[in-house]
């Protein structure tokens, strides 16, 4: 009786936390339902302590989400996946970074190509944090932070579960970056990227393009609960100046771009080795020219005997485009276009010295 009664209190909880059962159930109906069934169902004896708790821990893990779960202790495999930090002058005015992992590492990469960026004159910068990374350190999203905020900012605050005080993590040193920032986010957006992004947003130094994150802005414990399996959880949650929270909320982008998640992996996996530009841009098809004139040479042709012959022209291939990246150029275009052009809204219009054209005169019937 008491492994039921154990059972009867954790289930009950789990549901509570947000099964399916009614809203307006009471814990003694949960617990009377859950005493029937194991005396009155017809496959009761499948209803062993074991078996409820496992069904019990299940449900509640999904209700809170990615707010707990359970991960291997013993470490994967690599991937083969590149680390560090990407970086690319797309024009000789906008520079990309995309951060894979959040490491202190990656930090010192960031402002070694930050420096490199102001040193070549840029203006613009488009910080991609739409890569899946595990959850990584706060001292970390502090740190890159840093290399954008002010110093002696506040950058954000951390508070403990259990606690009604936080601490202020302040910025110590001075900004690389200060000119424009765009900010490509989606629901892979791990919990640093999207401190990162909320701080950003919050301060107007960035906008932000592409899909709503998920709402993960919190610090992860890891603790073992057996020889194979730990619990990563939420143990601290992140605050921004005003003390708001993007916790289970998640950010919603200024400038809302679709990418399926499969394509943009297929994208970070091109680019990875090519670079980002092919993923914005088209290779225009060869066409015959001056250039191919004075060569003796004719690409059409060349291309249309191919063709006859069943044979696949380069142009036939489809490679996966980034068009989150492609907006947010589009963007900077715009704006560069915007912030050029000069109107003189006093300017009368020029006055000419040719005569008037004379209004025709009907005739009469």
């Amino acid at each position: 009786m008491r492994h039921l009664a154990i059972i009867l209190t954790f289930t009950s909880a789990a549901l509570a936390a947000g099964g399916r059962e009614p809203k307006d159930i009471s814990q003694a109906g949960i617990q009377t339902a859950f005493r029937i069934l194991q005396k009155e169902y017809i496959r009761s004896s499948d209803l062993t302590f074991d078996v409820l708790n496992r069904a019990a821990l299940s449900g509640l893990l999904e209700r809170l989400d990615f707010g707990a779960e359970l991960v291997p202790r013993v470490s994967e495999a690599k991937s083969g996946a590149l680390t560090g930090v990407q970086s690319e002058l797309i024009t000789p005015e906008t520079g990309y970074l995309r951060p894979r992992e959040f490491t202190k590492r990656e930090t010192a990469e960031m402002e070694k190509h930050l420096r490199a960026f102001v040193t070549a004159k840029a203006r613009h910068l488009i910080l991609d944090l739409r890569t899946p990374a595990p959850p990584g350190d706060f001292d970390d999203a502090a740190d890159m932070l840093s290399l954008f905020v002010p110093k002696g900012d506040v950058l954000f605050k951390m508070r403990q579960m259990d606690r009604t005080t936080s601490e202020a993590e302040i910025n110590s040193r001075d900004p690389v970056w200060t000119d424009s920032l765009l900010v490509l986010v989606d629901d892979e957006t791990n919990n640093l990227g999207e401190t990162i992004a909320a701080v950003l947003r919050q301060r107007k130094q960035g906008l932000l393009i592409g899909a709503p994150t998920r709402g993960g802005a919190v610090r992860y414990e890891t603790v073992p609960v057996d020889a194979e399996w730990s619990l990563r959880f939420a143990r601290a949650e992140v605050l921004l100046t005003d003390d708001s929270s993007v916790f289970k909320k998640g950010l919603e982008p200024d400038f809302p771009v679709a990418l399926p998640t499969t394509i943009k992996r297929q994208v970070f996996e091109s680019t990875d080795h090519n670079g980002v530009k092919g993923s914005i841009t088209d290779k225009p098809r060869a066409r015959f020219n001056e250039a191919a004139l004075v060569a003796h040479a004719n690409p059409e042709l060349d291309s249309y005997i191919k063709r006859s012959a069943g044979e696949p022209l380069p142009e036939d291939e489809i490679k996966p485009s980034d068009t989150v990246l492609q907006r947010a150029m589009d963007l900077i275009t715009a704006r560069t276009l915007f912030q050029s052009a000069k109107i003189d809204w006093n300017r009368k219009a020029p006055v000419s010295n040719e005569p008037q054209a004379r209004r025709a005169i009907p005739l009469q019937p």
